[in-house]
């Protein structure tokens, strides 16, 4: 059993190369926007492409879900919760902005 079971499903089978594939690089994605986040090392770029990561989820995953099936609470609430996630990684690339500005952060 794949670690992907849950993931790769929700990436639309039309998009290349693969579902499986874009779940392991959504991961991979993750945990090295969150490395460069706690390091320090390209924060700002790695907040930024967090966020445009979680913008895609939005057009790709949750909106054709939500117009498939608009009565589902749960595509309500990963949409809404997506959109959390969207605002908070916006939030710290913009921080990450003002002490790059300031000359805190380099």
């Amino acid at each position: 059993m794949s670690d992907t079971n849950f993931t790769a499903p929700l990436v639309p089978k039309w998009l290349p190369p693969s579902q499986e594939f874009w779940g392991y690089a959504t991961g991979l994605g993750h945990i090295a926007a969150g490395l460069a986040i706690l390091t320090g090392v390209r924060a700002r770029l790695a907040a930024i492409l967090l966020t445009a990561m979680y913008a895609s989820f939005t057009l790709l995953v949750h909106a054709p879900m939500l117009l498939a099936n608009p009565s589902s609470h749960w595509i309500w609430s990963e949409n809404a919760l997506n959109l959390a996630l969207i605002g908070a990684a916006w939030v710290v690339a913009d921080s990450l902005r003002s002490r790059t500005a300031t000359g805190l952060r380099r």
